[in-house]
């Protein structure tokens, strides 16, 4: 049975594309297209357009959402040539495949920022798109670029330690996603004031805290198009980080609204339910998508080698960092599961329920980044692997939320072999914790105040009244508070009465059963020091034995943003995970 959910590969075999399918319950009488946005917008916009497409469906239009050629799931790299027209030729490919698993006759392409630049050149080339729906549009590619350059300088990245910079080709980047000196050109070229009508059909929703796009808008109804224009709340908290977006309802309703007007003019289709290609072969690897239970709920995607499996391997499993979709913050998760399965592992890329695209556990809310089923949800990922042919043990790799998930996933007794926790946050959690003053805050801030008393400048400005010393006097008195509790928790564990939830006992417990513990850091990211302060003497005295391995890396932020960090976080879990099974 198909699933109301298809997830498939299409396009040329020899570049295929990731993508889903929404299916609608009945005969259908038109399709609907969702183009994404670029780059990091497409990542905090993913939730947003599984909601659009899924909405879509249950009016009676199904839909395809997907990655362009070198983007997300599918084949290929940022730094590959014809980024823009490769782009382009995905959403060709996206319309056709609709076309085929569903059997509508005529579509509607809706797009987001970029996306909808995009939409709109490509509609504009087909006979069969009845409609273009543009959220928010990119207008021209130039100012878009400048935008582009304003919000990484914004960011305050920094420069990259000596020797390590951007790739040669590469001349701007964009909150981790590279833009080579040809894609840029490219960019640079795309003018929708310039361009032919994408259709006779246009929605074209503007975000209500920019000026409208009325020079467009006048130039499409110049052009002979019936245009809806609207001003509508949520773009912005649509893109917000992908763990604090909201779903902009409004903007999901009109659009809807305006499909539902355009299928009522449209003949019922031939009801089709054809079944895609659910592998696709990427050189040396092929990817398969996968769900991890019968009701089609938790989703991941397998990468291994193409070739026959090696008689014993690893089994390497990647949990999502906060509410980053599988394929991890800058795509980092997707390179290195390819890379992994090319030495010969199986790598699982895998959504926790309610993240990315695994539906919520019943009765709970979707997008929440902790919860206390994170555990069960990695226990089936390790069932799944485990029974891989080849596969003698299997190591957890998680950024942030993902680090947290991997501790406690080994302190519950799954089968793991090590466990390779990044940058993580916390170390315990409890539903609900206020995030007002959550534990990471905390030390990081405390750990730079106490670089400052040894600075001239600070102790100039504290006397010159530009200090908070209020907000300075709460953060120590909490970092006091904070380093009485772990002592006493430390005198417990020393006692053999372990408080719950204590972390020294917990990596005492994990290295006991002789799971690897292999933690890396960001050198500025403050879950060193929650390391250091909450898992006390029980932490320092397994580093010491060797049994706890910590590695840091100058330069990056949090989530490992900037282009350069990709590199140099790759070689470091490449130095822990890259070697075969013994």
């Amino acid at each position: 049975m198909i699933p109301a959910r298809d997830p498939r590969y299409f396009g040329p075999t020899d570049r295929p594309l990731f993508g889903w399918i929404h299916r609608a319950p009945a005969p259908p009488h038109l399709g609907l297209v969702v183009c994404n946005p670029f780059g990091y917008e497409a990542v905090c916009a993913h939730r947003s357009l599984r909601h659009l497409a899924k909405q879509a469906a249950d009016i009676g239009v199904p839909a395809i959402r997907f990655d362009y050629d070198g983007t997300g799931d599918s084949c290929g790299d940022a730094l590959e040539p014809a980024r823009v027209a490769a782009w382009v030729a995905s959403i060709h490919a996206a319309v056709d495949e609709l076309r085929k698993a569903t059997g509508v006759a005529k579509v509607v392409i809706a797009g987001v920022r970029l996306g909808a630049t995009l939409a709109a050149t490509a509609a504009a080339t087909r006979k069969d798109v009845v409609g273009v729906i543009a959220i928010a549009p990119v207008i021209a590619g130039k100012p878009y670029l400048r935008e582009l350059r304003a919000l990484q300088m914004a960011a305050g990245f920094g420069e990259p330690p000596a020797g390590q910079g951007l790739p040669a080709d590469v001349v701007q980047e964009s909150l981790g996603f590279p833009i080579t000196a040809e894609t840029q050109a490219a960019m640079q070229a795309l003018d929708l004031l310039k361009s032919e009508r994408p259709a006779a059909q246009m929605l074209v929703i503007d975000r209500d805290d920019m000026p409208a796009n009325d020079k467009w808008v006048a130039r499409l109804r110049e052009q002979g198009a019936t245009v809806q224009h609207d001003r509508l709340p949520g773009y912005v908290e649509m893109m917000l980080d992908p763990h604090k977006t909201t779903v902009p309802e409004r903007m999901i309703d009109t659009v809807t609204v305006w499909l539902e007007a355009r299928a009522a003019s449209e003949p019922a289709a031939h009801h089709t339910n054809v079944a895609g290609r659910h592998q696709a072969f990427l050189g040396k690897v092929v990817e398969s998508p996968l769900y991890l239970d019968p009701d089609h709920g938790q989703f991941g995607i397998l990468t291994e080698p193409a070739g026959p499996a090696p008689l014993r391997r690893k089994a390497i499993i990647l949990l999502n960092a906060g509410a980053v979709h599988h394929v991890g913050p800058n795509r980092l998760y997707v390179e290195l599961a390819r890379r992994w399965a090319a030495l010969g592992h199986a790598v699982l890329r895998v959504d926790i329920a309610g993240i990315g695209d695994s539906k919520p556990r019943p009765g709970r809310p979707e997008n929440i980044v902790y919860t206390k089923d994170a555990v069960d949800d990695v226990a089936g990922a390790v069932a799944a692997v485990a029974k891989l042919p080849g596969v003698v043990e299997v190591h957890s790799v998680g950024l942030c939320s993902g680090a947290y998930n991997s501790i406690k996933a080994a302190s519950r007794g799954l089968r793991l072999r090590s466990i390779v926790p990044i940058n993580p946050l916390t170390f315990t959690w409890h539903d609900p914790m206020p995030l007002d003053y959550p534990a990471f805050k905390v030390a990081g801030e405390a750990k730079r105040y106490q670089e400052a008393a040894f600075s001239v400048a600070k102790w100039k400005k504290l006397l010159r009244g530009e200090v908070n010393v209020q907000a300075v006097a709460q953060v120590m008195a909490r970092r006091g508070y904070s380093l009485a509790r772990h002592k006493v928790r430390d005198l417990a564990r020393l006692a053999r009465r372990p408080f719950p939830d204590d972390v020294g006992a917990e990596l005492e417990q994990i290295a006991r059963a002789g799971v690897g513990i292999h933690f890396v850091f960001a050198e500025r990211d403050p879950g060193q020091e929650l390391l250091r302060v909450e898992g006390g003497t029980a932490a320092a005295k397994l580093i010491a034995k060797g049994q706890i391995g910590v590695a840091t890396i100058d330069g990056p932020d949090h989530t490992f943003t900037p282009v350069w960090s990709h590199a140099a976080l790759i070689d470091r879990l490449g130095a822990i995970l890259d070697a075969p099974v013994s």
